[in-house]
C-alpha cells in the first residue's frame, strides 16, 4: 500500500478588488454611533475629518466630531441666506426705479400739459457690439436727439436717448437696430407748466399702466421669485447636511 500525504490549500490571497479594511490611525475616535447613511459615505470618501469602514463604524480625524462637520457642511446655509439677501435688495432696486419711473409718467400725465415736440439736429447715433460668453453677439445702437417743444408759448428744447439691442444666434443673425430718431420726427410729450424744462415721451405701456401696478414691477419680482429658488435649495442642503452630520 502507497501512502499518499494529505494536500492541504491554503485560503486565497485577496485580490486587488477587495477593499482593504479600515485601520484608524493614531489620534483618530471612534463615533459612538452607527451610520451606513449616504452622507458618511460622501463625508468618508471625499474629506479628511472622517472615516467609514463600510459596515458603519465611523472615525473622526484628531479635531473634528459631528458637531465640527455639522457647522463646515452647514456653511451652505449661510451662503444661502446672503445670496437670497443681495437678490431681494437687487429686486428692491429694481422694482423702486421701475415705480418711481411710472409715478413721475403718472404726475405728469395728470398734472402736465399734452404737446408735440420736433427732433432737430444734431442726431447722435452710437454702435456698441458685446459677447456675452452664453449668448450671441449682441447688436445695440443709442440714439440722443435734441428735442424743441412749446410749453405756454415758451420755445424749450430738451434731449432724448433710446438704447435698442438685436442679438444673433446660430440659428439667425443680426445687425445693427436702425436709430430711434430722424430729424423732423414729431414726438408726443408730457410737460411740467411750471418747470416746463421737466418732461417725458408718452409711453404706450406706461399710458396703460397709469392707473395700475406697473408692469415693469411685476417682471421684476416674478424673476426675484424665480432667482430665489437657488437660494432655497442651498438652504434645504445645508440644513439637510447639519441633520445627517449630527447622526456620525
Amino acid at each position: 500500500m502507497i501512502a499518499r500525504s494529505k494536500r492541504h490549500e491554503s485560503a486565497p490571497a485577496p485580490t486587488g478588488d477587495t477593499p482593504a479594511p479600515f485601520t484608524p490611525p493614531e489620534g483618530w475616535t471612534k463615533s459612538p454611533r452607527h451610520s451606513t447613511s449616504r452622507f458618511a459615505f460622501e463625508m468618508s470618501n471625499t474629506t479628511g475629518w472622517y472615516r467609514n469602514d463600510g459596515q458603519g463604524n465611523g472615525y473622526f480625524a484628531p479635531g473634528w466630531d459631528s458637531e465640527r462637520i455639522a457647522r463646515r457642511t452647514g456653511v451652505f446655509r449661510w451662503i444661502a441666506a446672503a445670496l437670497a439677501a443681495v437678490i431681494l435688495i437687487g429686486g428692491a432696486v429694481l422694482a423702486a426705479a421701475q415705480y418711481g419711473g411710472q409715478l413721475e409718467y403718472s404726475q405728469l400725465r395728470a398734472g402736465g400739459i399734452e404737446t408735440t415736440g420736433v427732433v432737430v439736429d444734431p442726431v447722435t447715433v452710437e454702435h456698441s457690439t458685446r459677447r456675452p460668453r452664453d449668448s450671441g453677439r449682441k447688436y445695440t445702437t443709442r440714439t440722443t436727439a435734441p428735442l424743441e417743444y412749446t410749453v405756454n408759448g415758451k420755445v424749450m428744447q430738451g434731449e432724448v436717448t433710446e438704447s435698442s439691442t438685436e442679438t444673433s444666434s446660430i440659428w439667425s443673425t443680426a445687425e445693427y437696430p436702425d436709430p430711434a430718431w430722424t430729424p423732423g420726427e414729431e414726438l408726443q410729450i408730457y410737460a411740467d407748466p411750471e418747470k416746463p424744462e421737466r418732461f417725458v415721451l408718452v409711453h404706450e405701456y406706461k399710458e396703460a399702466d397709469a392707473d395700475s401696478l406697473p408692469r415693469g414691477v411685476t417682471i421684476v419680482l416674478i424673476i426675484t421669485g424665480v432667482l430665489l429658488i437657488l437660494p432655497l435649495v442651498l438652504f434645504i442642503a445645508g440644513a439637510r447636511n447639519v441633520r445627517e452630520a449630527r447622526k456620525l
